[in-house]
């Protein structure tokens, strides 16, 4: 059965800031755009069986228009949602990623997408030469840089049957988003929440990108 790997991302980001810096993104458009095609071409090398679900929202210019629909397999784009933008673009990131991935949730359902599965990366980061798919070819939960404080959240994998729990965990936790929780500190919440079942925990999973806020480059 498919790998369905989630793409986060806002090619387009608004000039607002988040509750903990001014600068949401150091990159232009161009340059998320010029990323986003380093992550879907690393899925494409590295993650096999995959199809591929990118969920933005930006008005897409006819270039990223063309380009999404030919090298995607699905794409949600909530630019049209409007009542929406308030949770996209305010100042909690948590929210911001909450909302995309909890709407993204509720397409896969509606669209009867079946998938054994779920790659979540986000669209600035690409799998790099030291990814190892063979850790992951399980049907266990895998997340990597977990401690006492946050569960990283730029890429990890949930099986299929537990979509349905990571959906209701953020519809439970929306006020927290709200509040401006650290999505990662959230994550480690859920993994508390279900006693780490059926989780492993890595300490590397072979991801390059660059730190949005800041442009610095990331490794892990």
């Amino acid at each position: 059965m498919d790998n369905l790997v989630l793409i986060t991302s806002i090619i387009n980001t608004p000039n607002k800031p988040l509750s903990y810096t001014n600068t949401r993104s150091v990159f232009s458009r161009k340059e998320r755009f010029e990323q986003t095609k380093l992550t879907i071409q690393s899925i494409k090398n590295k993650i096999p069986n995959n199809k591929i679900l990118l969920v933005e929202c930006s008005d897409f210019t006819e270039e990223e228009k063309l380009y999404f629909e030919k090298e995607c397999d699905y794409i949600l784009n909530l630019w049209d949602k409007k009542e929406l933008h308030n949770n996209l673009f305010g100042i909690s990131k948590a929210l911001g990623e909450g909302t995309q991935t909890i709407e993204a949730f509720k397409y896969i359902n509606e669209n009867n997408i079946c998938y054994a599965n779920l790659f979540k990366i986000s669209g600035r980061y690409w799998f790099n030469d030291k990814f190892d798919y063979n850790i992951f070819n399980n049907n266990a939960l895998v997340f990597f840089n977990v401690n006492q404080i946050h569960a990283s959240t730029n890429v990890y994998k949930i099986p299929n049957s537990i979509q349905d729990t990571l959906y209701y965990f953020l519809i439970n936790n929306y006020e927290a988003m709200k509040a401006c929780i650290g999505y990662e500190v959230l994550f480690l919440h859920f993994l508390k929440s279900i006693n780490y079942e059926n989780t492993i925990i890595i300490k590397a999973i072979g991801v390059s990108g660059f730190i949005a806020v800041n442009g610095s480059s990331y490794e892990a």
